[in-house]
């Protein structure tokens, strides 16, 4: 196994929640949310130059649309997004049978379908996906639909529901996004799993969330690489730059004590790393 560490940040950003990281080909940009403080950000690595957007409501993630604009899941719904004007346009307005479920962690499939998932009291949460402004429920009975991503050529779905610690693994009929065959495939000795990427060799990246340290698993799910980072509460990882070449880590603060921020100053913190392997560029909605 390999091992790395991460001693400073990137982006002194000190989000309550940061998550979704996005790396937007095109814009030649990376953006990423604060959920709880309703923020999206970005960040040109070439210029170095950072921008704050405020949404106004709880923001859970944020993934590219065909349009050229960004697409959204907020606390009230659906919206779209146009970065230049920072304005938002609501299409789907959603209310959740119980007050104390919002979205989660979100990502467009290979096909330009927009899964989004839930979290809320264990067992009440959903992931879905969007299609034809309509949302399908794929999996039910959820804790924390958290991490999610597509291993195109083996046609296999990997999912975690952070309630039970556990990335599952899915058989996936692309075309109709029908899913069969759920096997757990990954629960960490210490820490939850939250959100994932694959890289281009097919290889898993997760976040752990209490674990201090982000790991990349092989599709048998063994462990290949621990990136060890000096936050307790590391969110989501995306690949990004030029060549997709470094892995992007988001953070949390949300949570910790007193004492832990002060043992934690980079908690909440955008992180980076080259870790060998390429990504995959991000699929962008339709």
């Amino acid at each position: 196994m390999n091992t790395v560490e991460i001693n400073t940040s990137l982006i002194s950003c000190q989000d309550t929640l940061g998550e979704s990281p996005l790396w937007d080909h095109h814009r030649k940009t990376l953006f990423w949310v604060d959920i709880d403080q309703g923020l999206i950000h970005s960040f040109e690595p070439t210029s170095k130059k950072m921008e704050t957007y405020s949404i106004g409501e709880k923001i859970s993630c944020i993934a590219m649309h065909a349009s050229g604009d960004f697409i959204l899941a907020t606390e009230s719904g659906m919206s779209y997004w146009d970065p230049e004007s920072n304005s938002k346009t609501d299409f789907l307005p959603i209310k959740h049978p119980d007050p104390a479920i919002m979205f989660n962690d979100g990502k467009v499939d290979p096909l330009g379908r927009f899964w989004i998932g839930t979290k809320g009291p264990k067992g009440s949460s959903t992931l879905y996906a969007l299609q034809d402004t309509a949302l399908q429920i794929k999996i039910s009975g959820l804790a924390i639909s958290n991490g999610l991503d597509w291993a195109v050529q083996k046609r296999v779905f990997y999912h975690t529901d952070s309630g039970d610690k556990v990335i599952y693994r899915y058989d996936i009929d692309l075309e109709t996004a029908k899913l069969s065959n759920r096997t757990p495939f990954f629960k960490p000795e210490k820490g939850t799993p939250d959100g994932l990427t694959i890289d281009n060799d097919g290889n898993i990246w997760t976040a752990i969330w209490d674990g201090w340290q982000v790991l990349q698993l092989n599709p048998a799910g063994e462990v290949l690489t621990e990136i060890k980072i000096p936050v307790q509460r590391p969110t989501s990882v995306t690949f990004g730059a030029e060549d997709l070449n470094k892995l992007f880590i988001t953070s949390a603060s949300e949570g910790l004590s007193p004492s832990e921020r002060l043992e934690q100053p980079l908690a909440g913190d955008l992180f980076v790393v080259e870790p060998g392997v390429l990504g995959l560029k991000a699929n962008i909605a339709i």
